[in-house]
């Protein structure tokens, strides 16, 4: 979960449509925490193009315009900004928060709410990374990284660099360390999941040892902190340092051949990573000892992010259990049910289900089949609002921003 406290924005391309309050409140508003009046939530739609942009704390919707619908959405590293990937349509755009932040005896302009500066074509955009100030996206149809610099997003001031990494077409991933060199994977002999990783440096060159190489029977999913990164496989978890050098950190011994983590995390704790699959459930992955201990077994798994900086994992079942982890005390701190009947039917990757996000107090919980947002107040998981939308929600995330001086 961001430690939401500030919105930031900046100069950006939107067209404002409407405004409009449809917040439904549940009980005495009086009676509940409030959210923080900067934090939003960026929604994309099934249907049309169409975005939300949802204050919670007013319950003011406002509308812009994507260059296309079903917009898979994410937030950058700061919280400031979304991206918005539209995988069949080749292309990527920006979207910044806006708006100016009062902040002790002064205060920040952040720009104009909307579309921003940086929109680009790219085959199959699919794979996101928002890390060390870059943002990264890998382009499966063509297997190039466009990278750029989040402080760009609101004026273009530095341009979207186009990398060839140097192999075929795949469902790639990637994870940028500190040093800005790249760990990204190679489909090798592959056919769709890649076998291999190595490093490149921002012009594409391979600058890791062959020798150090570890070839997989298929990656998928990757998380990195300053100096390590990690790759889901069947053959095991791939660690690649970024000096080159990788070793593979084997499953638990009761995990059947066919179960792997094919979705990794970091978290506030360099040296742990969080894997996780639907049949067995969410694991630490310790790269000091290379140990897989468990963090919640479940069957039934349906939602697993990182909150609070990095501080906490949140697992969400199917069935609507809610599991919170502190990482560094391995305690739970939060548990029990969310009083909503999530829409978890999936036939694919791009099916319409519900999404989940979280800010400091609050959980958002999007049901598409009713077109709404619901928000649940994390400390006692009582429903305190549900906001009602006129498009069906796709994707979301929550963004905002906090300023440190």
């Amino acid at each position: 979960m961001k430690n939401i406290k500030f919105l930031p924005y900046v100069f950006a391309f939107s067209f404002f449509v409407s405004c409009s309050d449809t917040s439904d409140e549940i009980g005495d508003d009086n009676q509940f925490m409030k959210e923080d009046e900067h934090t939003s939530l960026l929604i994309s739609d099934v249907n049309s193009t169409t975005l939300n942009f949802l204050k919670p704390f007013s319950g003011v919707i406002e509308k812009y315009q994507a260059s296309y619908s079903k917009g898979a959405v994410y937030a950058t590293e700061s919280g400031r900004y979304g991206v918005i990937t539209h995988r069949d349509d080749n292309f990527t755009e920006t979207f910044n928060v806006g708006g100016e932040i009062a902040h002790g005896n002064h205060s920040h302009d952040l720009g104009e709410t909307g579309l921003a500066a940086i929109s680009f074509d790219g085959q199959k955009p699919t794979h996101f990374k928002s890390e060390h100030n870059f943002v990264a996206v890998y382009n499966d149809g063509d297997a190039t990284l466009s990278l750029f610099n989040e402080n760009s997003i609101h004026n273009a001031s530095s341009p979207v660099r186009t990398i060839a990494t140097g192999t075929t077409a795949h469902h790639g991933a990637m994870v940028i360390f500190k040093n800005g060199t790249i760990a990204v994977t190679n489909l090798g002999n592959g056919s769709s999941l890649p076998e291999e990783v190595y490093l490149i440096n921002q012009l594409g060159e391979v600058i890791s040892n062959h020798e150090n190489k570890i070839v997989t029977s298929g990656i998928h999913g990757s998380a990195g902190n300053d100096n390590t990164a990690i790759f889901g496989s069947n053959t095991g978890i791939l660690v690649v340092q970024n000096t080159g050098e990788q070793r593979i950190i084997e499953y638990p011994s009761d995990f059947e051949d066919d179960v792997w983590f094919g979705a990794l995390l970091g978290t506030s704790v360099d040296h742990l990573f969080v894997g996780y699959t639907a049949s067995k459930g969410v694991y630490f992955i310790n790269i000091n000892n290379d140990e897989v201990t468990p963090i919640y077994e479940t069957s039934d798994l349906f939602k697993c992010m990182v909150v609070n900086n990095g501080d906490d994992i949140m697992c969400v079942t199917k069935s609507g259990k809610i599991n919170v982890t502190n990482v560094n005390s391995k305690q739970v701190i939060y548990e029990g049910q969310l009083n909503v009947t999530m829409d978890t039917a999936s036939d694919g990757h791009s099916a319409v289900t519900s999404n989940i996000d979280v800010s400091e107090n609050f959980v958002y919980v999007s049901i598409p089949s009713q077109k709404k947002i619901v928000q649940i107040e994390l400390e006692n998981l009582s429903v305190i609002k549900e906001f009602l939308l006129d498009i069906t929600p796709y994707q979301f995330k929550v963004l905002g921003v906090e300023f440190d001086h």
